[in-house]
């Protein structure tokens, strides 16, 4: 990971979030008065694909500034270092190395070969996922808002794949609660945005090598070679169904007696609402029913569910799952005093320090962040401050609300916004890339020191 690099991807953050906000101060991008920090703070909730609310997306932002938000949405979401990458394969311009290193660290590739092949493939992926939604959700929309429902589908199905959260409903998609498709398309999007697109590319791989092997005649495939899913897809596929699972289980189990939530609900909607919020617990934000009724001990599980976020190189953020499962299995190597392992498979050291290192650095600034914003904003509750912490950091967009259709963080104080802003930028560009490029030395050490050992 080059430190130029990661410095060039965290000040073009920066550029284009600030572009965004002169576009949305723009007065036929908005409705009544707009701030131009609360325009900032949009433009970075969209383009790191968060989907926390200052002003309502519906009514204070007219047709173009919902555009505006989407494209932001749309190249944070992608990439806009692959974004340019697609650019230079369509001009037949070939790319230099410092375009490549920036491509392969925005996707967190493993390698440079075959990374324009890549880049075509994600496009595709993308176009086809997000037309795939929009048409689905169209079957509900468009029935209900007649020729309009065209523009909320569209929305709605690049706002999902990318994790953002953002709806053109005041009230998100409450009112689609007990709609099973509407649900259904949400979810799956989400899930296959956050899964990554190295994860999307090995599963149609696999796919298509299987298909391949059950055409050939019984001779030819006992010469073939046996394809095999990496560790990483395993890792990322058996994390997040996990994650999944667990957030549904926890939520129905806390929440089912609670008057502010679920108790009022039938046992359709609250298993729906429960599948459905545990999905979104995966960085991306919507809801179907009011976040701030849940209690402290539901919000205090979210907050770590969101902090996971999905799987490297895709939409999502958060520490990621492949981090946890890593530490998790350092865990039990120091406790059965062996190697850290995962499916039969060891983990480099390497692997293991990098993990370690994101944890500690992510729990400093979730607990720092929401230790500052609990002294700026003390008419708050703490645990409604650690959830929008959190989810800013993950890149979530859930919020316990402000009593009415925006985030908590509509209700901070300028000081308050620019901590939420902070913490979307980190999350979205890597928790320890973000670090890096704050804090790194370019210098390599010229002084080796004595080791001694340390009593813990």
């Amino acid at each position: 990971m080059r430190l130029n690099s990661i410095r060039i991807l965290l000040f073009s953050y920066f550029g284009i979030a600030l572009f965004g906000a002169l576009l949305l101060s723009l007065d036929v991008a908005h409705r009544g008065e707009m701030k131009f920090l609360d325009a900032f703070f949009t433009a970075v909730s969209a383009f790191t694909c968060t989907g926390l609310i200052v002003k309502d997306t519906a009514l204070d932002f007219t047709p173009l500034g919902q555009g505006i938000i989407l494209g932001l949405i749309q190249l944070g979401g992608f990439g806009y270092m692959t974004m340019l990458g697609l650019l230079y394969v369509l001009f037949r311009k070939n790319l230099g190395k410092t375009e490549k290193t920036l491509i392969k660290e925005t996707l967190n590739c493993y390698s440079y070969d075959g990374l324009v092949v890549f880049i075509k493939k994600i496009f595709i992926y993308v176009v086809i996922l997000e037309s795939v939604g929009a048409v689905l959700l169209g079957l509900i929309f468009c029935v209900k808002f007649g020729l309009d429902g065209v523009w909320y589908s569209v929305f709605h199905a690049i706002s999902a794949f990318n994790n953002a959260g953002f709806s053109t409903f005041s009230t998100n998609l409450i009112d689609f609660r007990a709609n099973i498709l509407v649900n259904l398309v949400i979810c799956l999007l989400i899930i296959i945005g956050g899964l990554g697109y190295i994860s999307i590319a090995e599963l149609h791989f696999f796919a298509y090598q299987k298909f391949q092997n059950s055409k050939k005649s019984d001779s030819l495939q006992a010469g073939s070679k046996e394809i095999r899913p990496s560790l990483h897809l395993k890792i990322v596929l058996s994390g997040t169904l996990i994650l999944i699972v667990l957030g549904m289980v926890m939520l129905l189990v806390l929440e089912w007696d609670n008057i502010k939530t679920f108790k009022n609900f039938s046992l359709y909607e609250k298993v729906l609402s429960a599948f459905f919020t545990s999905v979104n617990y995966r960085t991306a934000g919507f809801n179907t029913f009011d976040l701030g009724g849940l209690r402290d001990s539901s919000l205090f599980f979210s907050v770590l569910l969101m902090a996971i976020g999905g799987a490297p190189g895709g939409t999502a953020a958060g520490i990621k799952i492949t981090t946890v499962a890593v530490l998790l299995a350092f865990c039990r190597g120091v406790l059965t005093d062996s190697k850290p392992r995962l499916f039969g498979r060891a983990i480099d050291g390497d692997n293991v320090q990098k993990a370690i290192a994101i944890f500690l650095i992510a729990c400093i600034y979730i607990l720092g962040s929401s230790l500052i914003l609990s002294i700026a904003e003390p008419d708050a509750r703490f645990l409604g401050i650690m959830f929008e912490v959190g989810s800013a950091f993950a890149t979530v967009g859930d919020s316990v609300g402000n009593g009415g259709t925006l985030s908590l963080s509509a209700h901070f104080n300028d000081f308050g916004k620019c901590v939420i802003i902070f913490m979307m930028i980190s999350g979205k560009i890597g928790i320890l890339a973000f670090s890096l490029a704050l804090f790194g030395s370019p210098r390599t050490p010229r002084v080796e020191y004595i080791k001694e050992r340390v009593v813990l």
